[in-house]
């Protein structure tokens, strides 16, 4: 005992509260990695839009300055796309893509383009990008040459 009658009392936790810790911890834990998954392959479509999107802004804005028409070639089913003149770029593996180009566009199966002249204009088209329940939509307008992105399934 202690000065004054008064019990002395432990500082610090029990055996079993450590135990009902630890089991949340672990509990929360093995909930987290699914939802993160997600949220990774969310932005993996995010950022695969991004990369098509600045790619056709190049491809139009060469066809500008240069003069001369431009194509992006996209190949669907081996999730790849190039430039006029540049080397082959992948995209993700697990990316589902759907073109929907002009037909006289159409290379082959699952290969095809979109085109931009040098006054801005193009052939126009759509590159839907899917993961999962994830979807977007790149858009270029045949008419201005613009390009943009949308939510969505078109």
């Amino acid at each position: 005992m202690a000065r004054g009658g008064r019990a002395r009392c432990a500082a610090g936790f029990t055996l079993i509260e450590m135990i009902i810790v630890l089991t949340l911890a672990g509990l929360l834990l093995a909930l987290v990695p699914p939802r993160l998954s997600g949220a990774l392959a969310a932005a993996e479509v995010r950022s695969a839009a991004r990369e098509l999107a600045s790619a056709l802004r190049y491809a139009r804005s060469r066809a500008v300055t240069r003069h001369a028409e431009v194509l992006l070639t996209l190949d669907t089913e081996r999730r790849r796309y190039r430039v006029s003149g540049s080397r082959w770029r992948a995209l993700p593996e697990d990316l589902q893509l759907k073109l929907t180009t002009a037909r006289s566009e159409r290379r082959s199966r699952g290969v095809g383009s979109i085109r931009f002249y040098p006054d801005g204009t193009g052939t126009g088209g759509q590159i839907a990008l899917g993961s999962g329940a994830r979807r977007f939509v790149v858009d270029v307008s045949w008419l201005t040459g613009r390009i943009a992105i949308y939510t969505g399934s078109s």
